[in-house]
């Protein structure tokens, strides 16, 4: 059959069969994001409004926000455990939540936070597309990768766990390490400068990116040697300059509380590294987090590997979070694994790409399945194993309880629950009950969700803040409001300055 021309474009039949099946690709790319945004944020929403959501950090985020438009610039009283006002930089450098404040003054409440997370998530799906539309042909190939996406297992977690900044990470660094592997430079250092912004641990992945560049594109390694290089000094500029200034001196906490085992320090941790060997290779083997790794490469079958010197972008997320002794650091279950989501993905496409074209069929649907097998066993999508739907309905409980919650004035301050402070954040000063204590709120609001539902207990905790000079103001089933017995004249309002 001979080829038709098309003389006005200098297309043929299989040109146009090419950019028709793309067509068709991106169509199909955007419905599955479509559906995930839809489905997670009507998802994300129900679980804060069930009162399912946390204090931290969907609250603290929240309380951040609502200071911010409020004239008050990221001001917290529920980050580091500090009782007292300070900026949230003092906890995490991360400016590109200033992108978001406009969206906030718009809408100021906490859904506004994890529709934007939901949405973020979504787009992360796109450099995995371009990344396997660049290395596959055209059809099941490449869509095989944005459905491993979606049914990524710790996707769904971190999307339904609250608001977190790092899960800004994944678009960011998926498109940052697509531009990077095309060449295209000067996109490249817009996300690249973006993702810097995000999180202070995120430099640390950016020297692998640098010496990514260095490999992939020997001629550029100059500019692969310039990324890496910043990526070192904006971390220790971030972490042993501009925390501590905006902490009036208090350090970078997460070093000691983290990596205590190594030394508390990173020049500790390294000393540890090179002299005990054997004590690292012990903590990095420990059950959980071996369990981890197979959560993160078993849906993909470690195609990874395939990859080759590529899969040391992989490296510096995976040592900073298998080298903590902070358990949800090397959890599926939350935001931690951010980085890790399109780097695991990514390579895996590359990896798959370099199996012989004959083993690929065979390949895909291994991948499909063990996508699906992980996503259902491990994951946190609707009628998976880990899919709580009580998490997105009401108990009657709270809703015979809201409108006493509604009468405590907004210029009060409140001590209350993980899951109530998120309902109570539009104020100045909101404490988490489990990090500082009642700090001698105005009021103070329990919650036996917090005591295990043990209804003796509830009653001890609601005796010991009576003793704390609070009396009882109104009660529900497992719920208590109390108001500070010395403190009668409460201010109904907050100053001019930070109403709504």
């Amino acid at each position: 059959m001979r080829e038709l021309a098309l003389p006005a474009v200098g297309w043929t039949t299989r040109t146009v069969g090419w950019h028709l099946a793309t067509r068709s690709e991106l169509l199909a790319v955007g419905a599955m994001g479509a559906v995930y945004f839809s489905l997670y944020a009507w998802l994300s929403v129900r679980r804060h409004q069930t009162f399912h959501s946390f204090g931290p950090d969907l609250g603290l985020f929240d309380q951040v926000f609502w200071n911010t438009v409020h004239g008050r610039f990221l001001e917290s009283t529920m980050s580091l455990g500090l009782q007292q006002p300070h900026t949230f930089f003092s906890d995490h450098f991360s400016p590109a939540l200033l992108i978001l404040v406009p969206l906030y003054a718009a809408f100021p409440r906490p859904e506004t936070l994890v529709v934007f997370q939901a949405a973020a998530l979504s787009l992360g799906a796109c450099p995995v597309y371009l990344a396997a539309r660049d290395r596959l042909p055209p059809g099941y190939q490449r869509l095989l990768w944005v459905v491993a996406y979606f049914l990524f297992v710790p996707l769904a977690h971190m999307t339904l766990y609250d608001f977190h900044e790092i899960t800004l990470a994944v678009p960011l660094l998926g498109f940052a390490i697509y531009f990077a592997d095309r060449g295209r430079m000067a996109w490249f250092w817009l996300v690249f400068a973006a993702l810097l912004l995000v999180k202070e641990e995120l430099a640390l992945t950016g020297v692998a990116v640098g010496v990514f560049i260095v490999l992939r594109r020997r001629r550029a390694w100059r500019l692969g040697l310039a990324v890496s290089a910043l990526s070192v000094a904006w971390f220790v500029a971030v972490t042993a300059f501009v925390i501590p200034s905006l902490g009036h001196g208090r350090g970078y906490v997460y070093f000691a509380q983290r990596y205590g085992e190594l030394g508390g320090s990173p020049v500790a941790a390294v000393q540890t590294m090179l002299t005990q060997p054997l004590r690292v290779a012990h903590l990095l083997l420990e059950r959980q987090k071996v369990a981890f790794l197979v959560a993160l490469f078993g849906p993909v079958l470690a195609v990874n590997l395939l990859a080759g010197w590529r899969l040391l972008l992989a490296v510096p997320p995976l040592s900073y979070l298998l080298l903590s002794s902070y358990p949800p650091e090397y959890s599926i279950s939350n935001h931690y694994a951010a980085p890790l989501v399109p780097l695991v993905l990514i390579t895996a496409v590359w990896g798959f790409a370099r199996l012989p074209a004959r083993w690929r069929p065979a390949g895909a649907v291994g991948i499909l399945a063990g996508s699906l097998l992980f996503a259902f066993a491990l994951g946190d999508l609707p009628g998976s194993a880990k899919f709580q739907p009580a998490d997105f309905s009401t108990e009657p409980r709270y809703v015979a309880f809201a409108p006493q919650l509604a009468l405590i004035p907004p210029g009060a301050s409140v001590a209350a629950e993980n899951n109530l402070t998120p309902h109570l954040s539009h104020r100045t000063l909101i404490f988490d009950l489990e990090y500082e204590g009642t700090a001698g709120a105005d009021y103070v609001v329990l919650d036996y969700a917090a005591t295990g539902r043990d209804a003796r207990r509830f009653a001890q905790q609601v005796g010991g803040v009576e003793a704390q000079g609070y009396r009882l103001l109104a009660s529900g089933p497992g719920l208590a409001l109390l108001i500070n017995a010395g403190r009668t004249q409460v201010p109904p309002t907050d100053p001019p300055s930070s109403r709504e």
